[in-house]
């Protein structure tokens, strides 16, 4: 029987149980640690057969809630997701192909080690392949040998790993996996360093290790695999059939961050809404004011009260998140403004920023991580962390009120406009925090 035929039949059984509601199938439900595989040579990336990986459609039977959740999430679109593409186009073209395993591997990793990546434009993919971090990449993961780049082992087949092994499958074994409820299984995907150079593009799991979370062992599941901002809980049960428990907590598959505009335009308007409460529960602003000889003296600290990483954070040298500041004076005059967006919604070049560049072989500073030589510029803030601003002010008047935002968007408008200048869209902005001051 073929990897395919097996999985119809798979999925016919599925369906088979859930009509006549079938009690007597329980397979052996294991418990002893999960196999050591050695880690893959460096050249072999074909480690496994087309259709190895099951589909998320088939888990979907079983585990619908789940599934529902991860379906609209940035997983699920790892690899489809059109910043990504256009990006990822763009940085073959500019590299001749040697970012591909990169960053294909990463969003599309059962791709890559069946054998279908490269080529890099996806024209070998099979169904499965194109569905990004899906169900069965995860939770078929034995082994963690590097906190970067895809740093994990993968053993597909009949037992699927979790941070439970109680729960009997009419489908599958069930193994309890202390990897999966470890930062470390996240830290796999969610740091990237250069090939070449070694630079730390993306540092979300050193971040977090580096942190209070993690001394406080607040991992990134506890807060990005709950209902809302921050640790909280999510009772029900993880699939409608099989001996799935009643639990107090079932870890939610929307995988949230903040990106909530690419939600919005594929759908996913309740992952759109999370992403907005994680954004306005991440930090606060503080505001500072008093007269000088010409003018004041506005003093703004921005803490980042939230996350359990600095913010922003992920592909930071594309983020926006900027302070956004207007003073008028008892006449009701505008005597100062930085950060505003202009006719085009782009913002004023000389706001102030909290992100991260990296610099060129020519030493020159660039937002193209696949260009990444060393760190550049990096204003970003640490969790429980506080970054200072002072504005000096020349202006005319005897009292004054002040209104600051810091704002949000994770992706620029000029960044839009270039990989999709047919479409006029229109990139919004969230409002993570806002502050006023008179005096």
């Amino acid at each position: 029987m073929s990897l395919k035929q097996y999985h119809m039949l798979l999925a016919h059984f599925i369906l088979l149980f859930l009509a006549v509601n079938l009690t007597g199938c329980r397979p052996r439900v294991t418990t002893e640690p999960p196999p050591v595989l050695a880690p893959p040579e460096p050249a072999q990336t074909v480690l496994f057969a087309p259709g190895d990986f099951q589909d998320p459609a088939v888990c979907g039977a079983c585990h619908t809630e789940i599934y529902q959740a991860w379906s609209g999430s940035k997983h699920a679109s790892a690899w489809v997701g059109e910043l990504f593409q256009a990006d990822f186009q763009q940085a073959l073209a500019e590299t001749d192909g040697a970012v591909g395993a990169l960053c294909g591997e990463c969003h599309a990793p059962v791709a890559f080690r069946t054998g279908q990546l490269p080529p890099f434009d996806g024209s070998e993919f099979d169904e499965i392949s194109g569905r990004g971090i899906s169900c069965d990449f995860c939770h078929t993961v034995t082994e963690v040998t590097e906190k970067f780049n895809t740093g994990n082992v993968s053993a597909p087949g009949p037992v699927k790993r979790g941070p439970r092994g109680d729960t009997v499958s009419p489908v599958h074994e069930t193994k309890y996996s202390q990897l999966h409820t470890d930062a470390q299984f996240c830290g796999a995907c969610h740091n990237v360093r250069h090939p070449e150079s070694g630079a730390l593009i993306i540092d979300t799991y050193d971040d977090w290790l580096a942190g209070p979370y993690a001394a406080e062992g607040i991992t990134c599941q506890g807060c990005h695999m709950t209902p809302g901002p921050g640790v909280g809980k999510n009772p029900g049960r993880s699939a409608i059939i099989g001996n799935a428990k009643e639990r107090e907590h079932i870890a939610t598959h929307y995988f949230v961050g903040g990106s909530s505009w690419q939600f919005s335009r594929k759908g996913s308007e309740e992952h759109a809404r999370k992403a907005e409460e994680n954004l306005r529960a991440a930090a606060r602003l503080d505001l500072e004011g008093k007269l000088t000889n010409d003018g004041l003296a506005l003093t703004v600290n921005v803490t980042n009260v939230g996350a359990g990483h600095k913010i922003p954070t992920g592909v930071t040298y594309i983020r926006e998140m900027w302070l956004e500041v207007t003073v008028v004076n008892d006449q009701g005059e505008t005597v100062f403004r930085s950060g505003h967006r202009d006719a085009e919604n782009n913002v004023d070049p000389n706001a102030v920023f909290f992100r991260r560049l990296f610099r060129d072989k020519d030493g020159n500073q660039t937002s193209k991580s696949w260009f990444a030589q060393e760190i550049g510029f990096d204003r970003r803030i640490p969790p429980r962390g506080t970054e200072t601003e002072i504005y000096s002010i020349q202006a005319v008047g005897q009292t004054f009120t002040a209104t600051v935002r810091l704002l949000y968007r994770s992706v620029s408008q000029a960044a839009v406009d270039a990989h999709f200048p047919e479409e006029n869209l229109f990139v919004p902005s969230v409002e993570m925090a806002r502050a006023e001051i008179k005096f």
